[in-house]
């Protein structure tokens, strides 16, 4: 059984388009407008995790992958400068928290799950070169993603920001 993997792929976005709306700072962040764009694309989109002795896990676009987006920068960040990352699968039923910390050329990815199912295995090793690689691609698909469906979120500030490697 292959070892931890997100990806994200769709086949057809031509008629889905989604509205701008206006963000307001004191209400509003970049959780927001991923929570929009993800809940759009809902059922258009394909968010695929594995890993742990689970082929797939049951995630899904609406919840599961902007709780993952809203973390991916942060644990792309730390993981290219060898430091340790966290990402939670935090929404109900699925509650699954990941430790990845990088070892030189390895980083040794953790699985402690917060329901009765157990991961099996709960470590995994993967190259810390292809972690990165995968994360960034994962990143890049969803602002292609945006690209195709809300094109003009690709200006805003927040996403932007997002965008950049820091």
């Amino acid at each position: 059984m292959a070892g931890f993997h997100v990806s994200l792929s769709w086949t057809d976005l031509a008629n889905c388009q989604i509205a701008v709306r206006p963000y307001d700072p004191e209400f509003d962040n970049m959780c927001s407008i991923l929570m929009d764009v993800t809940r759009a694309v809902e059922g258009k989109v394909m968010f695929h995790v594995s890993g742990f002795g689970q082929q797939r896990w049951l995630v899904d676009t609406g919840t599961d992958l902007p709780v993952f987006l809203e973390q991916l920068t942060d644990a792309l960040r730390a993981i290219a400068l060898g430091l340790p990352a966290n990402i939670d699968f935090y929404e109900q039923g699925l509650e699954r928290h990941l430790t990845l910390t990088p070892l030189g050329d390895d980083c040794l990815v953790k699985c402690m799950s917060l329901t009765d199912w157990q991961p099996d295995p709960e470590d995994e090793r993967i190259g810390t070169a292809e972690l990165l690689q995968m994360l960034i691609v994962f990143r890049d698909q969803f602002i292609d993603l945006l690209r195709h469906v809300a094109p003009g979120l690709l200006t805003h500030p927040w996403v932007r920001a997002w965008c950049e490697p820091r």
